[in-house]
């Protein structure tokens, strides 16, 4: 999940989980799936917080 109002597309997210993250239109949007490993890559890389990762099958917060 990202946070819209947080985001400021740098794009640390987009190069490290190409597969789930795409910047576009100054902002930072979820296309696809990659592994938990990425996600939280992702979510610590992001410089103002604004990407949560959920378990699916929990709901608990995985990331940061």
């Amino acid at each position: 999940m990202i946070d819209a109002s947080s985001c400021v597309a740098q794009g640390d997210c987009a190069e490290l989980a190409p597969e789930a993250f795409e910047v576009s239109d100054d902002l930072s949007i979820v296309i696809g799936e990659a592994s938990l490993e990425e996600l939280r890559a992702a979510a610590e890389a992001c410089p103002t917080g604004a990407i949560t990762v959920i378990d699916e099958q929990t709901g608990e917060q995985v990331a940061p």
